[in-house]
Order: structure tokens, then C-alpha cells, then sequence
């Protein structure tokens, strides 16, 4: 029998109303301003050590995906790789408000509990910096958990990776967690409208 996965994230002492109140908080990404473009072997690889993305093996999805150019595809799954040079970007019919994001975090053979305690973001696509300027990137996010509205998120408009802390948010053990992201407000490329995310990470620790 597969053991029960429990996703626990940490209640913040002034948080003094339960989630099911729906209290929006409102985020402003941290950048990591030691971030920098470097070489394939570290945009192709890029995790850190309390990364455990892989490790909980989340099912991504989208509402809707660029077509691919030439060999390169525009999938969800991109977004869960760690490699910055792939990405997931919208549809191409101009319209970028409301696309979700769609994570789903089911039970794992072999893990007990799980732990995040932080959501890493690589805004826009990384394949160079001037393929990052053409593109849109996202500007404000709505994030839910579980179907339950949680946050609003304000990104900077940086190449660099940006991080939110969930120390505000207790969800109790289930089989399932749902983490939704739909945009809701976009920096403009210099090229073309549609936005790109490169890169999606679940920081925390599994048992």
C-alpha cells in the first residue's frame, strides 16, 4: 500500500483567520540577486539541494500552450524540468489573463509527509536575455490551494529567480493538494505578447 502523502505547510502566528475565510495575502516575490545567466550545464540543471519537485512527482497542466517553433514545444511540463532553457508560454491568439497553471500533488510510494516551504519562479524564458525581452513575462498571479483562493503574487520584472515563503498557510493532511496559479496581469515583451514561465521549483523536505 502506498503510504499517504501529507503536505504541510507552516502557520504564521498573525495569521489569525482559517483559510476557509478566504484571507487573500499579497505577495512580493524576494529575487535572488546572486542570479545570473550561465553556462548550459547550470541553466539545463538548475535545483537546489531542497528541491523536492521531483522527488513528490507533482502532474502539471495548463489551459492553454503556445504551438511549437521548429523543435522546441511550449508544454506544461516544461515548467517542472529545472531546465531554464525550456519553458511553457500561452497560446498565441493574444489574450493572457486568466491562463492556469495547474499543479497536483498526489500520494507517493515511500514518502510519508511532505514539507514546502517555498515556491521558486524563473519569470519569462530563459533561453538568453534577449529572447526574455521579447517575450512577456508575468506581472500578478492568484494563487489557490485546494480550490481555496490564498494569495495574490507580484512579480518583478527580472530574469532572475524570485521566490514566495508559505510560512502563512497550514493545510491539514490529504491525499491530494491542488496548487492553481492564474495569471492575471503581464510585463509586455518587446517582440511578442505572449507570456512565458520558465521554471516552476518546490522547495521543503519528504520524509
Amino acid at each position: 500500500m502506498r503510504s499517504l502523502l501529507a503536505l504541510v505547510f507552516l502557520l504564521s502566528s498573525f495569521l489569525t483567520r482559517s483559510q476557509s475565510e478566504y484571507e487573500i495575502l499579497l505577495y512580493e516575490t524576494s529575487v535572488n540577486e546572486f542570479d545570473v545567466f550561465g553556462e548550459d550545464t547550470y541553466e539545463k540543471k538548475n535545483r537546489i539541494v531542497q528541491d523536492v519537485t521531483e522527488k513528490l512527482k507533482p502532474e502539471i497542466s495548463a489551459t492553454a500552450k503556445a504551438e511549437p517553433i521548429g523543435s522546441e514545444n511550449f508544454e506544461a511540463k516544461n515548467l517542472l524540468d529545472g531546465n531554464m532553457k525550456t519553458c511553457w508560454m500561452s497560446s498565441g491568439d493574444g489574450k493572457n489573463d486568466g491562463f492556469e497553471i495547474i499543479i497536483d500533488l498526489d500520494e507517493q510510494e515511500g514518502i510519508n509527509t511532505a514539507q514546502i516551504t517555498d515556491i521558486y519562479f524563473f519569470n519569462g524564458w530563459r533561453k538568453d536575455y534577449h529572447t526574455w525581452k521579447e517575450y512577456s513575462r508575468v506581472k500578478k498571479m492568484n494563487l489557490t490551494i485546494n480550490d481555496v483562493p490564498f494569495a495574490e503574487i507580484k512579480f518583478e520584472d527580472t530574469y532572475k529567480l524570485q521566490s514566495i515563503d508559505l510560512e502563512k498557510l497550514k493545510i491539514d493532511k490529504s491525499r491530494r493538494c491542488r496548487i492553481k496559479f492564474r495569471i492575471a496581469e503581464i510585463y509586455p515583451g518587446t517582440k511578442y505578447n505572449q507570456v512565458a514561465l520558465s521554471d516552476v521549483q518546490l522547495i521543503g523536505k519528504v520524509k
